[in-house]
C-alpha cells in the first residue's frame, strides 16, 4: 500500500511540472526575410554622356622586337662584350664561350686532311696506271671527304660559341658573369627593340569597323605632357569570344628612346561620329566565369544585372548593355550582396563625394 501511494504521487507531481511550463511554438525570425536589417551600401545615379566624337581606352607600349638572349650550346664564358643599358647592332658579339677543345678537334683534322689528302693523290696515280681498282681509290677518296665534313661540323659548334645580337636594340641587365658556366636554358640577357616602338590596345567590338589599317590613334604616358601619334598596322582577325574585344597594334617612331617598352598609355581613337556612353566606377562592375554583372538598387534591394562592357580605363568601365540611364549602380558592398538584400543607399558622385 505504501509503495502504491509513493507511485501516485510522483505522477501528480510529473503532471503539475508540466503544466507549469510555458508553451511557445514561435521560433526566432532569422535569415534575409522581411525583417532583416538592411545593409548600408554606396552607389552612383548612372549618367548617359556622348563621347565628343572619339573613344578612349588603354594600352600597353610592347618592344617592336623583343628576345632572350640564349647559347645554343653549354659551355664556360670566356668574354662578355657588352653593356647592361647599352645599345647593341645586329651581328654584334656579345658573349664568347670557351672552345679550346672543338679548335684541338679543327687541328687534329687539319693534320690527318693532309694525310688523307696525300693517300688520295697516291691511289690516283696507281689507278690512272692499273695498279689498284677503282674500289680502292674511291675508299681514298671518300675518307677525305669525311674528314672534311667533320672539318664543317666543328666549325659550325665554335660558330655556336660566338652569341652575337640577333638585331638592334638595347641590351637589358645580364644575368651571367665570366667564368659562369652556362646551359642552352641560361637567360645571358634580353634585346629590346626600340626604335621603332609598339603600341598595343583593345576595343569592344561594337566599334571594330570604325578603327582600320593605316587609322591614326594618339596617346599619352605618365610623365610625359606631348600626345604621342601611331598608326594602326594590324588588327587581330578574331573577336575575343569572352570580352567581346579586338585587339589592335599601332606602330609609332621613339626618337631619342623617350619611351620605354611595358609603359602604360592612355588611348584615344577618333570615330565617326558622337557616341552615347554610359560609365561607371570599375569597383561596381564584376566579373565571373559567365561574363559580367553589376548590381543596382530597385526597390530597396540589391538586383544582379548581367551587363556587356566597353570601353574601360583605370577608373571606369562603359556599360553597352544592361544598365540604363538613372538606374541606381552599388558601389560598395558588391562582395557581401545578394539578389534581393535589402540595401539602403546613400548616393554619390563619381569623385565619392554626397549628392
Amino acid at each position: 500500500m505504501k509503495y502504491i501511494y509513493i507511485i501516485a504521487f510522483s505522477i501528480l507531481t510529473i503532471s503539475f511540472s508540466c503544466k507549469s511550463e510555458p508553451k511557445d511554438d514561435k521560433k526566432p525570425i532569422t535569415g534575409n526575410g522581411a525583417d532583416a536589417k538592411p545593409m548600408m551600401v554606396e552607389g552612383i545615379i548612372a549618367k548617359s554622356e556622348i563621347r565628343s566624337g572619339s573613344i578612349t581606352t588603354s594600352g600597353t607600349i610592347i618592344a617592336n622586337e623583343e628576345v632572350e638572349v640564349k647559347s645554343e650550346v653549354a659551355g664556360k664564358i670566356t668574354g662578355i662584350f657588352f653593356k647592361e643599358g647599352q645599345a647593341v647592332s645586329r651581328g654584334q658579339l656579345m658573349v664568347k664561350l670557351n672552345d679550346n677543345d672543338l679548335q684541338a678537334q679543327i687541328k687534329k683534322l687539319e693534320i690527318e686532311i693532309k694525310l688523307a689528302e696525300e693517300k688520295e693523290k697516291r691511289q690516283k696515280q696507281l689507278l690512272a696506271s692499273s695498279a689498284i681498282s677503282k674500289e680502292e681509290y674511291d675508299i681514298a677518296e671518300t675518307n677525305l671527304n669525311l674528314l672534311k665534313a667533320n672539318v664543317d661540323i666543328i666549325k659550325t659548334d665554335i660558330d655556336k660559341t660566338r652569341i652575337t645580337a640577333p638585331f638592334s636594340g638595347i641590351a637589358g641587365l645580364k644575368n651571367v658573369s665570366l667564368g659562369a658556366f652556362i646551359t642552352s636554358s641560361t637567360i645571358i640577357t634580353t634585346i629590346q627593340g626600340v626604335q621603332p616602338l609598339k603600341l598595343e590596345f583593345s576595343i569592344p567590338e561594337k566599334y571594330n569597323s570604325n578603327i582600320k589599317v593605316g587609322s591614326d590613334v594618339t596617346f599619352n604616358v605618365v610623365g610625359y605632357a606631348q600626345t604621342f601619334r601611331a598608326t594602326v598596322y594590324a588588327k587581330e582577325p578574331k573577336i575575343d569570344p569572352v570580352y567581346r574585344t579586338v585587339k589592335i597594334r599601332a606602330t609609332f617612331q621613339n626618337p631619342g628612346g623617350k619611351l620605354a617598352p611595358g609603359s602604360f598609355a592612355d588611348v584615344s581613337i577618333a570615330v565617326e561620329k558622337n557616341i552615347p556612353a554610359i560609365m561607371i566606377p570599375s569597383m561596381a562592375y564584376i566579373p565571373d566565369i559567365s561574363g559580367a554583372k553589376v548590381f543596382v538598387a530597385k526597390n530597396g534591394k540589391a538586383e544582379s544585372i548581367r551587363v556587356k562592357s566597353g570601353i574601360r580605363t583605370e577608373t571606369s568601365v562603359q556599360i553597352l548593355e544592361g544598365v540604363q540611364a538613372g538606374d541606381t549602380v552599388l558601389t560598395t558592398g558588391i562582395l557581401q550582396l545578394k539578389p534581393q538584400s535589402p540595401v539602403t543607399v546613400k548616393v554619390v558622385n563619381p569623385t565619392g563625394q554626397n549628392q
